[in-house]
């Protein structure tokens, strides 16, 4: 049973009910307890993308960042991910590499005191110097995780007309490569024809229409490529 919508929004103080003394002893008690478990898990994470910055990629923070695809034992680990032998979602173990990274790359002061939490939330900028800025607006406005999500969200609407990185063969060939090891193992293989199984007619054309284009550029590309 999911999470209903109305309670997975934060609502606003004002509309929260009137406890009595029993209640608010209870509710501090639970807040207590909750943001323990908030530093457990957080430093839990923390930890562990450290471990794989060093001993994975070799404590090197742009590989970790642009390589990732390139390097066998992170692929293999992504595709374990959500599985019997790690079930750690992708998301998460996205999340501690890249925090991992970007530690060691930005060298503030206040960068380093914003907890795994709101430095997730920041992590979308991608642009370093960015995100630095970003850091200490919200550390200096003390914003929330909810405030902090917005004020992301309109940053990167602000800063979406900003030039693209340039687009190189490297970049092309790595996303082609992330996209073949994500899709393409033996694995993700069956669980489509398992999907195919249950679909409905409908969803089969959607994909195949998108397999058709993925088809048409992969035909086009090779022979660019080749000349």
């Amino acid at each position: 049973m999911g999470i209903p919508r109305s309670l997975a929004r934060r609502s606003d103080a004002a509309d929260a009910p009137s406890l009595n003394k029993a209640q608010s002893t209870l509710l501090a008690e639970a807040l207590r307890r909750g943001e323990a478990t908030r530093n457990v898990m957080e430093d839990a994470l923390v930890d562990y993308g450290r471990w794989i910055l060093v001993n994975v990629f070799d404590d090197d923070a742009a590989a970790a960042l642009d390589g990732r695809s390139r390097n066998t034992v992170w692929v293999t680990l992504l595709r374990r991910a959500g599985g019997p032998t790690l079930r750690l979602s992708r998301r998460m173990l996205y999340v501690a590499v890249e925090i991992a990274a970007r530690d060691k790359r930005i060298n503030d002061d206040v960068w380093r005191t914003l907890e795994p939490g709101r430095k997730e939330l920041l992590l979308p900028l991608a642009d370093e110097p960015v995100m630095r800025k970003a850091a200490k607006h919200v550390v200096e406005m003390k914003l929330s995780q909810d405030k902090t999500r917005e004020y992301v969200a309109e940053l990167r609407t602000t800063v979406g007309d900003a030039p693209k990185a340039r687009a190189t063969m490297g970049r092309v060939a790595a996303r082609v490569r992330s996209f073949h090891a994500t899709l393409g193992s033996a694995t993700a293989l069956r669980s489509l024809k398992k999907l195919t199984t249950d679909a409905s007619d409908e969803e089969k054309r959607a994909l195949a229409k998108e397999l058709d284009a993925v088809a048409t550029w992969l035909a086009a590309a090779r022979r660019m490529v080749r000349g």
